[in-house]
């Protein structure tokens, strides 16, 4: 009796994952960069709207320099080419920049978790010293 209650538990711990995992196999390897290419190629198919936004902020551009007589027109013009630059980078080379963002991305929260566990716990210290001379 021990032993299925045992079971049993240790099946709720796993949640949905111990019921799907009855009714199919999963892949015995995980392939990380294959997953991240999936990932990438869904994301980049909707960069579209980035090069639309250069082509407006160009033609912006464009007219702010007929208006402004050359002054404020190349901004906007440098804007959208730098869009429509960053729209053919993210679809050919996302999948190697998709992976260290999220890994650095993940340190830097660890990081900023710790220190502020650190510094709660420095408040608190200063917080029983105070409590203890008075």
């Amino acid at each position: 009796m021990k032993k299925l209650l045992t079971i049993f538990s240790l099946s709720l711990l796993g949640g949905c994952g111990a019921i799907d995992s009855l009714f199919y196999t999963k892949p015995s390897t995980y392939d990380l960069e294959s997953t991240v290419t999936g990932v990438a190629s869904s994301i980049t198919s909707n960069l579209s709207m980035l090069s639309g936004i250069g082509g407006i902020s160009i033609l912006g551009g464009i007219v702010l320099l007929v208006a402004s007589t050359g002054r404020k027109g190349w901004f906007p013009i440098l804007g959208g080419i730098g869009l429509i630059f960053m729209n053919t980078l993210l679809q050919e080379y996302f999948h190697l920049i998709a992976l260290p963002i999220i890994v650095a991305s993940g340190v830097f929260s660890a990081l900023w978790a710790i220190k502020a566990l650190g510094q709660a716990h420095i408040v608190k210290l200063k917080k029983d010293l105070e409590n203890g001379r008075q």
